[in-house]
């Protein structure tokens, strides 16, 4: 089975596993079926995967189930026996990829990536912008400016520097300031491990906010200040810092943009159906990262896919599995 994505001919092999590593980690959380009065023709961990294979691939629902219909193989990966309808999976993440279930996924696949750190990780944040609708650069251009701002979603997140994953995210209306957003991200970053340094740009910049990081959170803050030249501001905190800024510290941060960058240009600019859809990205990059670099192996059993945490991704991907 051959596929094309951006007019450039993709390996079947990691679609097949890109696929069957959704089914393993939908399986985590969601049950086979959501009722006892359901007619048992698609389970919803088959379904669940079978969104992240559309947004892997680019897809609309229509295009989804016509690939299905004409691939046995994908079916396969996916636990699937027959084609669902487009209005099938429209229904499901409508109704049942909930905020919950997302986070809960995002925090499996990191355990993929997860390592022993005592001293802990260097996180990075940053935001991107994704348009409402897909709509051409001409349209767009001719509706002006207020349209065009109406029409508008930041996504925010905070991206573990050295694994390169995408460990909390947070959407909200754009164009504007996403500082509204680190706490609850930095707090989400923190349940999954310890974090000792925290990189972001002159946006998230204030003195509130190196004063809940290094205070409350015990987090080392490295964001250039605004309006006037590193060393010389007045606040605290802000004045605390070095004379001259650490530039190789904050170097690392330019990996969130290289994360946002990915999600622009592997699954588009444009959503259609706007919150869910930029946060179910996270979790696709998530998983095409793991498959990617790592090389998971194809059958990734659930009962391998648990004790993940407390081993590092060398071994996972080493030790042969049944």
């Amino acid at each position: 089975m051959g596929s094309r994505k951006g007019g450039v001919a993709m390996k079947p092999s990691q679609l097949l596993k890109f696929a069957q590593l959704a089914l393993q980690v939908a399986r985590q959380h969601l049950p086979p079926y959501g009722s006892k009065y359901s007619p048992k023709k698609f389970t919803q961990p088959s379904l669940l995967a079978c969104l992240l294979v559309k947004e892997y691939l680019r897809m609309d629902y229509r295009g989804l189930e016509d690939l299905l219909a004409s691939s046995a193989e994908l079916r396969a990966a996916l636990g699937l026996e027959s084609v669902p309808d487009h209005s099938t999976f429209h229904w499901f993440m409508r109704h049942r990829v909930t905020p919950t279930l997302r986070k809960a996924a995002l925090a499996t696949t990191l355990r993929l990536f997860r390592r022993r750190s005592r001293r802990g990780e260097t996180v990075a944040v940053d935001a991107t912008g994704f348009s409402r609708r897909p709509a051409s650069h001409y349209s767009v251009r001719r509706m002006g400016r207020r349209q065009r701002a109406r029409r508008f979603l930041m996504l925010s997140m905070v991206v573990w520097v050295r694994p390169q994953v995408i460990c909390a995210q947070g959407v909200r209306a754009g164009p504007g300031s996403q500082s509204r957003l680190l706490p609850p991200l930095v707090q989400e970053t923190v349940r999954h491990g310890a974090v000792r340094r925290l990189l972001a740009d002159a946006d998230y910049d204030s003195e509130p906010t190196h004063r809940w990081l290094r205070e409350e959170q015990g987090i080392e803050s490295i964001i250039p200040a605004t309006g006037c030249r590193p060393g010389r501001a007045r606040t605290p905190y802000r004045r605390r810092r070095p004379r001259y800024f650490p530039r190789r510290k904050y170097g690392r941060r330019w990996i969130a943009e290289t994360v946002a960058s990915v999600l622009q240009r592997k699954f588009g600019e444009a959503l259609t159906t706007r919150r869910k859809q930029a946060l179910l990205r996270g979790l696709v990059y998530n998983l095409r990262r793991a498959v990617a670099v790592a090389g998971i192996f194809l059958r990734l059993w659930v009962h391998r896919l648990l004790p993940v945490g407390r081993r590092p991704l060398e071994m996972l991907t080493a030790s042969p599995l049944p």
